[in-house]
């Protein structure tokens, strides 16, 4: 015995026509995949910029090429190479900050804040004698230079060297009382040199200005002396 099968009927929806208003027109389909491979693309390029050098650089490294851009759309300009010498001293590059320093010390031989640089580094170096030339210097310029005092302090107190420490700093230790490392090398020079009442007054007028200063308080515990 056989069975007529039944036909079904074809679905409506899929049996019908497309409107023509509702197709995409092929130009524009052309058009929508040019965008999306330029996009495609420019994400790639992207991510390679990102991972090859920018995302990843330190920083100091990144300071760097935007001081190197700055002084390159204006070489003549000296604050932009101070800028890129201490953007190099600081990513740890010291020849080459040095040598920026240097010219802008051939333009202006009295730059304190290309001399006081040029003192660190040779400082960091190890070149005391010419971190001791160059720091004296900026004195020369400017006797009440704080961090040239301080640095040129601290290399005659490694060297013992109190007397020179003296000459070196106390200029701008007056100058500027509230200095509390000032102070407290003016302190430990007049210890050493047997000044004790000059030693006490230096030590305390440190601890006014930084009254946690545990150099100054051991200064007036050696000394025997209230703080």
């Amino acid at each position: 015995m056989t069975h007529d099968i039944e036909p079904v009927a074809e679905d409506a929806a899929t049996s019908e026509e497309i409107p023509p208003e509702h197709l995409v027109p092929g130009w524009l389909a052309a058009l929508v995949l040019v965008l999306l491979l330029a996009v495609v693309g420019l994400g790639g390029f992207l991510a390679r910029g990102l991972l090859s050098e920018p995302r990843y650089a330190s920083p100091e490294e990144r300071e760097v090429r935007v001081r190197e851009t700055e002084l390159a759309s204006d070489p003549d300009d000296i604050q932009a190479r101070l800028a890129l010498g201490y953007a190099y001293q600081q990513a740890g590059r010291l020849e080459e900050a040095l040598a920026e320093y240097a010219a802008v010390l051939e333009l202006v031989p009295t730059d304190t804040a290309a001399l006081y640089n040029t003192g660190v580094i040779r400082r960091e170096l190890g070149e005391d004698a010419e971190a001791e030339a160059v720091l004296w210097e900026v004195l020369e310029v400017n006797p009440e230079h704080v961090l040239a005092a301080k640095a040129l302090g601290e290399l005659y107190a490694d060297r013992a060297h109190y007397r020179s420490l003296v000459e070196a700093v106390r200029p701008a230790a007056e100058a500027n009382p509230s200095s509390a490392d000032l102070q407290y090398l003016m302190g430990l020079a007049y210890e050493n040199l047997g000044r004790i009442d000059w030693a006490a007054e230096r030590y305390r007028l440190a601890l006014t200005y930084y009254p946690d200063m545990p150099e100054a308080r051991e200064g007036l515990e050696r000394l025997g002396v209230e703080q």
